[in-house]
């Protein structure tokens, strides 16, 4: 197994919020592939990066209805 450097991390950190935020996740043989050649600190960049994305995406869906219910008041 391999190990990540910050900058690494980083990109996989922003990686995974793009991801989130699309909904388009990977497969889970690709994610062996990042656990493989950037380890366990890699992998929990990635995927505390998916969690943030997919947070963002909530609270921007959540935006958009509150202010379609103020244009329709």
């Amino acid at each position: 197994m391999g190990e990540s450097t910050g900058d690494e991390n980083s990109n996989l950190y922003i990686r995974g919020v793009n991801e989130g935020r699309s909904g388009e996740l990977l497969e889970a043989s690709e994610l062996l592939d990042i656990l493989e050649v950037f380890g366990e600190d890699g992998m929990r960049s990635y995927l505390m990066g998916i969690i943030e994305g997919e947070e963002d995406a909530a609270e921007d869906e959540e935006d958009l209805l509150e202010e379609d219910d103020e244009d329709r008041e």
